[in-house]
């Protein structure tokens, strides 16, 4: 489940830029949404109030926005105008940490493992980059790997590889690990070529 951005009496052009930069964004710790309702897990209010948290809907983080360069009392502020690095800087503070292991095991997995789509994948995954819903395209048809996946779509690996990670984190992926038999070197295989043509002497001449 994507965490959720409240806002609190901002101007809709400020919300529109929020959405934009949440949605277009390939440095977020975690998938965000916009929301002017809902409860929320960080919630952006307009001027440092206490009254204006009064009234904002529950959230488990209030931060300020504040014109750049006033003085605030809050611990964490957030300055007009907006600056798309400060907001991600904000929410990756926010967002919760994914363990060492797990990601070295993600890592690993992304490199050796093909995808499939279990489900088409949530809009606010598809708009987070422009190439998403052709990747999403190509994985419903057939299991790709995150390498092959960039060659189909003719983008980065690293996209691909960002892409494969939010389908995975909204349950709409599942993994197929590959196969691999093992090949015998060459020196074994021409060992095992000389041998016979000595065997096959050795019979001709009735030493076998």
């Amino acid at each position: 489940m994507p965490l959720v951005l409240g806002v609190m009496g901002l101007p809709q052009v400020e919300v529109e830029l929020l959405r934009i930069i949440v949605r277009l964004s390939s440095n977020l710790r975690s998938l965000w949404t916009v929301s002017e309702s809902q409860p929320c897990d960080l919630l952006l209010v307009d001027g440092d109030s206490l009254a204006a948290e009064r009234q904002a809907p529950p959230a488990r983080f209030v931060v300020p926005m504040v014109a750049r360069g006033e003085v605030t009392t809050a611990r964490s502020a957030l300055a007009r105008p907006i600056y798309a690095e400060e907001l991600v800087d904000l929410l990756n503070r926010v967002s919760p940490k994914v363990p060492q292991g797990d990601a070295v095991r993600a890592a690993a997995r992304s490199i050796r493992a093909r995808a499939s789509l279990l489900r088409w994948p949530s809009q606010v995954t598809l708009q987070r980059h422009p190439a998403y819903v052709r990747l999403a395209a190509a994985l419903s048809r057939s299991a790709q790997s995150a390498e092959s996946l960039g060659a189909l779509g003719r983008v980065d690996v690293e996209v691909c590889s960002t892409f494969l990670g939010l389908l995975e984190e909204e349950g709409a992926l599942a993994w197929t690990e590959e196969t691999r038999e093992p090949r015998a070197s060459t020196g074994t295989a021409a060992g095992h070529e000389k041998r016979g043509l000595l065997s096959r002497i050795r019979r001709r001449l009735g030493l076998a």
